[in-house]
């Protein structure tokens, strides 16, 4: 295999750490560690530059916080200016290895995503019987640093480079590793090998990647399965036969030890797909895709939240706005037309201070509304409205000059008025 040399002067050069300092910005401009960053953005890169050329780059201390959706995750935050050497990192490295990694693996790269992984899902599923869904126990948090070095080490041969990377995975924060002892370890070996690499880093996203891009080649050099697809540490075995699955979780297994991992006993299983396939947080089908349950329920939580938030003047109708949009981009690569305007039909949000009372619903085309009493200031001390109205194509242009804030499975509308949702329709009729 061909290592790739002379890389570092490519990583120190300024043109490479401008657009790292570009890319870590992104969508995080009205932070305050990014804008302090930004207000003398020359000195830091200059300063970030001379570390690196001089080797004396050393990252700082971790923000340590715990997310519990969609499920209780120890995140790890590294300091923005680490998360520029990041980028420099991965914008010299990742091109290297993008040419060595599998297709059809579609976690955290460029061109791939989670709902390309689901259109593949459904055409594997068309042409086979069965199904070997595999996960992978504490993934991040059992990533063994050795292992890890070793495989990068078969693509870089250029030695400073490798001593940035050893930096910044020696120098992450101690993981909550799993205790597992695997073929030919004694009582010391958990202390001895360092394992687990911090879930938020953007580096943390590419190691992965590369540790098992291992896995994604025995898959399909050595078991040799035509229909396979993986989304990080989640990954589909689809064949005809049920005892072939069978036989090649058995090799797994086996093969998974060599990389200090095991497979997460509850969440490995073989079934038939006539039953479709939980992954990605849909229900997946042939023809058809779902939202799974918990997606749905913990939608409703955040919404019961923001309708708290709005009430109490911490949040405004763009934040509001932000988050649904975001949902409804997830969910609308499924069948659930029908479902987001249910969903969406529950809401509203209304605010009572000071005698000052104003409010907006929810709601999607071609739904019925009941309208509720609001009062907008400036316009009408007490309006009350009771009657149903039907959001229709034809409303929709007089609502974006006169009505309501609007959101549904065809677009996003906003002003600041419910109750001249009824006059928008009489406009309109």
């Amino acid at each position: 295999m061909k290592r790739e040399k002379w890389l570092y002067d490519e990583l120190c050069c300024w043109d490479n750490i401008y657009l790292a300092a570009r890319k870590a910005r992104q969508r995080k401009r009205s932070k305050i560690d990014v804008q302090r960053f930004e207000y003398v953005l020359e000195e830091n890169l200059m300063q970030i530059q001379s570390e690196l050329v001089e080797e004396s780059y050393r990252p700082g201390k971790y923000n340590r916080f715990t997310v519990t959706e969609p499920k209780e995750r120890d995140i790890c935050a590294a300091p923005y200016k680490d998360r520029v050497v990041h980028h420099a990192l991965i914008n010299i490295i990742e091109p290297i290895w993008e040419k060595e990694f599998y297709y059809h693996s579609y976690a955290c790269r460029a061109g791939k995503g989670m709902h390309k992984a689901i259109i593949v899902c459904q055409k594997y599923m068309r042409r086979n019987r069965y199904v070997l869904k595999c996960d992978i126990s504490k993934y991040f948090p059992s990533i063994d640093h050795e292992i890890l070095k070793s495989i990068l080490m078969r693509k870089i041969g250029d030695e400073s480079l490798l001593r940035l990377i050893d930096n910044v995975i020696d120098n992450a924060p101690e993981q909550n590793s799993p205790a597992v002892l695997f073929p030919g370890d004694d009582l010391f070996t958990l202390m001895e090998r360092k394992r687990g690499i911090p879930i938020g880093n953007l580096t943390s996203q590419f190691f992965a990647n590369v540790y098992l891009n291992e896995l994604d080649k025995y898959i399909k050099h050595e078991c040799r399965v035509r229909d396979y697809l993986r989304y990080m540490d989640d990954f589909l075995l689809f064949s005809d036969s049920k005892e072939e699955l069978a036989e090649i979780k058995k090799k797994l297994e086996r093969f998974l030890e060599g990389l200090r991992l095991e497979l997460h006993s509850r969440k490995t299983q073989i079934f038939p797909l006539k039953n479709g396939i939980k992954f990605l947080g849909f229900h997946i089908f042939e023809n058809k895709m779902r939202l799974q349950k918990e997606n749905i329920r913990r939608f409703e939580k955040r919404m019961s939240k923001r309708q708290k938030q709005y009430a109490d003047y911490e949040i405004d109708s763009g934040a509001i706005s932000q988050g649904i949009v975001a949902w409804l981009g997830h969910a609308g690569h499924g069948d659930t037309k029908r479902l987001i305007n249910k969903l969406l039909y529950k809401y509203s949000f209304r605010r009572d201070k000071a005698k000052q009372r104003t409010g907006f619903c929810v709601a999607g085309r071609g739904t019925t509304i009941a309208t509720t009493t609001t009062y907008v200031p400036g316009i009408a001390t007490t309006t009350t409205l009771r009657t149903r109205t039907t959001i229709s194509d034809s409303v929709v242009p007089v609502l974006q000059k006169t009505g309501c804030l609007l959101y549904g499975a065809d677009g996003v509308y906003e002003s600041p008025a419910l109750f001249l949702l009824e006059r928008a329709n009489k406009t309109a009729s």
